[in-house]
């Protein structure tokens, strides 16, 4: 039996007669009595009974019409998962980034283009995550801000707590920890929008307004500045770390230290694409991973 012969024949069953298998399938009526023929005298029986209107499946024939559903299903599972493959190959992953954490991440980009060289992903800085996926700018969102929608679904990935970094010849450079309060009459240096509003109410919790400079959205501007003794930036322990250079210091906080919580934010969607949502649910155990 050829696939051809068993598509001719589910086409008969479903049309109800040769007449109209044939319109639907774009061959002659000698060409697709045929092919039946030749299908009936390889099973040596009849697989319709030909009435008035039309024909009818005989039993051996509804036999082969539910294995040759079957079969055909099949096939079609597996075009659809070659197509998926090929498709996969060209895809993008668009993903809003807060600044502040991108250098911490940065190693989980890296490692999952490894694992998937097919799938590029475009990072892009982003203060308003969330903004940008209820408008679907970018799949997926990694913000320290609080959620106000409920069509999007947020995940926690960790906690990070602020450090202060200041050049080397700072009056607090010798420190290796300081009150939180004694920032009161420090000119700082500090991220827009998420850094900026949580050290503002940490500030206020204090009952004093941190006096700001500079307000940038790039790592790169921020530490450029407190190199150049231009002031002193609160940022994330995480990319603190990260420094090696002699002209700065880092000097942690005492008591009620400002934290931010970093989490993965996406759209409530059924439709969501394999590959975005690969990439969420290997996210979180590299993030604990890193973490233990």
């Amino acid at each position: 039996m050829e696939l051809r012969q068993l598509e001719y024949f589910i086409q008969i069953c479903k049309s109800g007669s040769f007449t109209k298998a044939k319109d639907e399938l774009g061959v002659t009526q000698p060409t697709l009595s045929q092919q039946i023929r030749v299908l009936e005298d390889e099973y040596n029986i009849p697989l319709f009974d030909r009435v008035s209107r039309g024909v009818e499946v005989t039993e051996a024939g509804k036999i082969l019409l539910n294995k040759g559903n079957a079969i055909m299903n099949l096939l079609e599972e597996a075009r659809n998962e070659i197509y998926g493959r090929n498709h996969i190959s060209r895809e993008i992953i668009s993903i809003g980034c807060c600044p502040a954490e991108f250098g911490y991440l940065a190693p989980y980009f890296m490692r999952f283009r490894e694992k998937y060289p097919n799938i590029s992903l475009e990072i892009i800085a982003a203060e308003d995550a969330e903004n940008k996926v209820l408008e679907q700018r970018v799949d997926i969102g990694i913000t320290a801000n609080p959620i106000s929608d409920a069509s999007v679904i947020s995940t926690h990935l960790y906690r990070q707590e602020m450090a202060l970094l200041i050049h080397s010849e700072h009056p607090l450079a010798d420190k290796s920890s300081i009150p939180f309060r004694s920032l009161k009459q420090m000119n700082s240096i500090m991220f827009r929008e998420q850094n900026k509003s949580l050290i503002e109410m940490y500030c206020f919790s204090y009952g004093f307004t941190l006096k700001s400079i500079i307000e940038t959205s790039s790592i790169s501007v921020l530490i450029h500045g407190v190199r150049h003794g231009l002031g002193a930036a609160l940022i994330p322990t995480s990319l603190l770390e990260s420094l090696r250079d002699d002209s700065l210091r880092i000097v942690k906080l005492e008591g009620n230290v400002p934290c931010w919580d970093i989490s993965l934010v996406y759209l409530n969607s059924v439709t969501m694409r394999p590959t975005v949502r690969k990439f969420i649910q290997e996210m979180n155990p590299y993030v604990q991973a890193v973490l233990q």
